[in-house]
């Protein structure tokens, strides 16, 4: 398909930074990752990705397999290295944060 369409827009530089070095290390160049934005647009008639509030938490069937694994990495590796905090130690904490209203 010829490219004979100009998009021009302005963005946050700092935003624009972290990503071009993203892609950069990725080697896709900025045209290419937003041309397949685009493309997923197209093919799923719709944002290729669940927007959210990013401080609420999702649903455990909204996260994929791969996210899980890291879940799981990261908690055995918290549990390894004894930085994981007790039930008991969370109910005493709730509690003091709300005033014994648990």
């Amino acid at each position: 398909m010829p490219k004979d369409a100009t998009i021009s827009l302005r963005i946050d530089s700092e935003l624009k930074n972290d990503v071009d070095k993203i892609l950069k290390n990725l080697g896709i160049p900025v045209t290419t990752a937003i041309t397949m934005y685009f493309n997923q647009i197209k093919m799923r008639n719709g944002i290729p990705f669940a927007p959210v509030i990013s401080n609420m938490p999702k649903a455990y069937e909204d996260y994929t397999k791969d996210e899980i694994a890291l879940m799981c990495d990261k908690a055995i590796e918290e549990h390894n290295n004894g930085t994981t905090i007790s039930s008991e130690n969370v109910e005493l904490n709730l509690r003091k944060k709300f005033n014994n209203a648990i």
